[in-house]
């Protein structure tokens, strides 16, 4: 999450209005300005370098993290946005502190947002502690009023404060890089007045050549049609020279979308600038840039984001999810509780929450929430009613699959479903005694009308189960065992627990429906996990995978606070590594998140096969996906490998085809001496070869004739393998990468992270080799990666938006207007 490096600023803000807006134009306006040749040529620098933003930098996490504190060690000056509320923020104010344990506070500067001074500014900066002597010879402390370089940006609009801002950042630079304000702001005129001028001079110079042209045209009439056409055609050039420019400017910003988590909103500025039939004439970038928001060639273990949501807020703690992702709700750094809609984003309710009260939701039809010393109550999404419950104290837990809530109190237990009674449990009425002597585990099961709830009696030893039809209400008790269970967990058809042995424990397993009981001895155990024939047990570093006889299947080493979620047909473990395992069938597919620097900070959830994760002090919800595309896939294994098959310098003449091959192009190579070369490839299928220099670039030749065909410079690593597919007329160059090249050499698409390994004998596609994968004579390691044409790509491409476009907030960040 952290870029390193130097700033010659930090700008420290309020997630509010306006003092987010005055940021994000500050450091534009700072990062953009260009200083006066004169001045520029007197400093040694032309510009600013880096501001850091949280925003575009990283999020401020609980306690001001390393990654904060290395970025305000690192900034020269800090800039302040200050406002009423940005003085009522803890973690602005901390910022302050933190940098002036490295810095003067000579360098902090203070921008106005809103309010006046004395209720803005932090008093830190404007009294400072000054040690004195006094009249009678004693020394003493005062505070002593100082006036720091501040620039006032309040406005009632946009409109109002925009101009303002970009005086202050002005201002600012003159600060930071230790120049007369007025001298620069003088210069900056001059070099204004001379960059109008030389526009007028310009525009004069056109209008008098245009009136030379139309003079020469009245005594040219007779050429006038063919200079016409000469002129269309060169118009027309230029305009398809702006529209590839423009199409490569969007492949960019699609790009820097999908690196941000906006797949969908990338693959809109990809299609945005291809046309709906292949041209003579396309982007190759924007090409590449829409297969790959596509995920088109995404390997099939990989895992990645997909989507974010901005919040109204900063989070704190308490993400929660709906059972299908549509709505979600989170506590901000001041305790209150928002409930938002994933898909558009808008808040649908925010309050006061006591710090311990819970929240639920019941499927996609409500929640269940407490107003800060209130009752709980039920909102229902379609009604837009709430409807008082009539508890104050409970526990809640919720169907993460579906609908349905138990709300457990110091007496009963009761099973709801929206504002209705499913059923009833009383404690004492089931000869249970109080509810601190009680273990209790809610677990609704998958894919049916049930719902277990498991309750361990401490005082009579013994464990039960109710099982309750979540339609009719109606229910039935089992006896688990006569003793005391630990870690529960059931998927209605098994029943998994531990229980103490004194010096070790057992591990149990019951098959409900014969009864039968299987048991093993373990060591402690943490979590555990039951679905289908898999039982799955953490312990101390290890994950262990069980069929339901407990005969172990697998193992693995994981990391410590595991977070396990049961989702659809698969068990999934979030470990402190990063590490997302996922778990059926007895073995397991192992993908990593990228959540391993700040796991403490993450806040996850796993709902209908989505993975959503926000980060404490930040104002994103992510969506994380599995990768799966049609054309990437496990390879069967009947594949014909390819031989890496290229030359180095000192090798070329070992080889009689790749000699005369150089020999024939060096005779009218003018570019690059002989010396400068670093591997030589033929192609394979194809009488083409290709000359690498040490530099990367690549030239390619046709062998027969030393003819030069293209010279590319985009290649990352040393070029392994050049191979023709001449039954869709691709060309794939392999090194760190699988470049794949149409048949005029344009760069269309990119396998990432593998090499060219082979061709499947029954499909004629290439086989790829994943570069992570340890053991490459496994095929595990091996996919087949299908061609793609660029009117199957178009086509998935509208399917998948189907008419979408991104919001007026993407759409401005991003400029896609």
């Amino acid at each position: 999450m952290t870029k390193t490096g130097r700033y010659d600023a930090f700008i420290s803000y309020r997630h509010c209005a306006p003092d987010s807006e005055i940021a994000s134009r500050l450091q534009k306006k700072l990062e953009g300005f260009r200083l006066p040749k004169e001045i520029s040529e007197k400093i040694g620098r032309n510009r600013l370098s880096r501001i850091f933003r949280d925003d575009t930098e990283f999020a401020v996490s609980d306690d001001l993290t390393q990654a904060i504190d290395e970025a305000l060690l690192n900034s020269d000056y800090l800039i302040a946005v200050c406002s009423p509320e940005y003085l009522k923020s803890s973690w602005c104010r901390k910022e302050i502190e933190s940098f002036l344990k490295f810095h003067d506070r000579k360098h902090v500067l203070l921008v106005l947002a809103e309010g006046e001074p004395e209720e803005a500014f932090p008093p830190e900066i404007i009294y400072e502690d000054l040690y004195k002597v006094g009249p009678d010879g004693r020394p003493y402390w005062t505070k002593v009023q100082r006036e720091p370089l501040a620039a006032d940006c309040r406005g009632d609009n946009a409109k109002e404060r925009n101009p303002k801002i970009d005086k202050a950042a002005m201002r600012l630079t003159a600060a930071i890089l230790g120049i007369g304000f007025d001298d620069l702001q003088q210069r900056q005129r001059h070099e204004q007045y001379k960059h109008t001028r030389n526009r007028v001079l310009v525009v004069f110079g056109v209008l008098v050549a245009f009136l030379a042209i139309c003079v020469g045209f009245l005594f040219k009439i007779a050429g006038q049609n063919v200079e016409i056409l000469k002129q269309n055609e060169e118009i027309a050039r230029q305009n398809e020279i702006i529209s590839l420019k423009y199409a490569d400017t969007l492949a960019a910003t699609s790009d820097n979308l999908l690196r941000d988590g906006k797949r969908k909103d990338a693959v809109y500025a990809a299609r945005l600038s291809l046309p709906d039939e292949k041209t003579d004439n396309y982007s190759e970038l924007a090409t590449k840039a829409l297969a790959n928001a596509l995920g088109i060639y995404d390997l099939p273990n990989s895992f990645g984001c997909d989507n974010d949501v901005l919040l109204p807020c900063s989070v704190l703690d308490e993400l929660v999810i709906s059972s299908n992702g549509r709505y979600a709700s989170v506590k901000d750094l001041d305790r209150v509780r928002y409930v938002v809609d994933m898909n558009s984003g808008a808040t649908i309710m925010s309050f006061e929450e006591n710090d311990y009260a819970a929240f639920v939701f019941d499927g996609e039809k409500g929640f269940v929430f407490k107003r800060q010393d209130g009752n709980y109550t039920y909102f229902d999404f379609a009604a837009g009613i709430e409807t008082d419950l009539g508890i104050s104290k409970a526990q809640l837990d919720c169907n993460t699959e579906g609908e349905g809530y138990v709300i457990r109190s110091e007496d009963d237990l009761t099973l709801m479903n929206g504002s209705n009674i499913i059923s009833y449990i009383n404690y004492f009425a089931e000869g249970f005694p109080e509810a601190t002597r009680l273990d209790i585990s809610v677990n609704f099961i998958n894919d049916t009308n049930e719902c277990w709830i498991i309750i361990t009696d401490f005082e009579h030893q013994t464990t039960f189960a109710f099982i309750v039809d979540m339609m009719s209400g109606s229910s039935n008790r089992i006896l688990v065992a006569d003793t005391i269970c630990f870690d529960t967990a059931t998927d209605g058809k098994s029943i998994v627990w531990k229980q103490d042995e004194g010096m070790n424990y057992s591990l149990w397993v019951k098959d409900v429906v014969n009864g039968t009981m299987e048991n093993m001895t373990v060591g402690d155990i943490y979590k555990a996990a039951v679905l289908n024939d898999d039982v799955v047990v953490v312990s101390e570093k290890d994950l262990t995978i069980f069929d339901k006889k407990l005969n172990e299947k697998s193992r693995t080493n994981v990391g410590d606070f595991v977070r396990t979620y049961v989702s659809g047909d698969s068990i999934y473990l979030l470990d402190s590594t990063g590490l997302l395992y996922k778990i059926r069938d007895g073995s397991y597919d192992c993908y990593d998140t990228g959540f391993a620097d700040s796991f403490q900070s993450w806040l996850t959830g796993f709902r209908n096969g989505k993975f959503y994760a926000a980060i404490m002090g930040d104002n994103h919800i992510y969506t994380y996906t599995f990768r799966q595309s049609d054309y990437m896939t496990v390879t069967s294994g009947d594949y014909e490998e390819l031989p890496f098959d290229y030359y180095t310098v000192q090798t070329i003449y070992d080889n009689p085809v790749t000699s005369s091959f150089v020999d024939l192009v060096m005779k009218s190579e003018t570019e690059f001496e002989k010396n400068r070369i670093q591997r030589v490839v033929m192609c394979q299928n194809a009488d083409l070869g290709l000359i690498q220099l040490y530099d990367g670039a690549i030239h390619i030749y046709d062998s027969a004739t030393g003819v030069k065909i293209k010279t590319i410079y985009s290649t990352e690593g040393a070029v392994n393998m050049f191979y023709c597919d001449r039954q869709i007329g691709y060309y794939y160059i392999s090194s760190w990468n699988v470049d794949v090249y149409d048949g005029d050499f344009r760069n269309i698409y990119s396998i990432r992270g593998c090499v060219l390994s082979g061709i499947e004998k029954q499909s004629g596609a290439i086989v790829v080799l994943d570069l992570t994968y340890s053991n490459s004579d496994n095929y595990a390691g091996h996919y087949t990666a299908y061609p793609i044409t660029y009117e199957q790509l178009i086509s998935i491409a509208d399917d998948y938006l189907s008419g979408y476009e991104p919001d007026e907030r993407v759409k401005e960040k991003y400029s896609l207007g």
